[in-house]
């Protein structure tokens, strides 16, 4: 099975839409069989912020995505530079160090 990785460093933002293009091809991915995994970091944490407040296209659908399986880390300074202490289920914490080793795993790479 091919391992897909996504990176997202861009917030929420419905003018520059790329954590929807992210999510959406999580998603996509998953569909077709890929073991996909999704690293936040930078303003990418931003689309947890307001989790059970805020509820939006986006994070709708990476609420579906996580209860069928999406694994996703997020970047632990950018989690406390945004003031993010709270996490959604299956949403874990992790570093620069835990991005390595997912990039090290995955056969595709993909940034917004």
């Amino acid at each position: 099975m091919s391992k897909a990785l996504i990176i997202l460093h861009a917030g929420p933002d419905e003018e520059n839409p790329r954590a929807d293009t992210a999510v959406r091809l999580a998603g996509a991915m998953l569909a077709d069989n890929k073991d996909v995994r999704l690293f936040l970091a930078g303003q990418g944490v931003l689309i947890l912020k307001d989790w059970d407040k805020t509820r939006d296209n986006v994070r709708n659908l990476l609420s579906e995505l996580l209860e069928l399986g999406l694994e996703v880390q997020c970047c632990g300074s950018s989690l406390k530079a945004q003031a993010i202490e709270t996490l959604p289920a299956g949403v874990n914490r992790s570093s620069m160090k835990g991005l390595s080793s997912w990039i090290s795993m995955a056969d595709e790479v993909v940034c917004f």
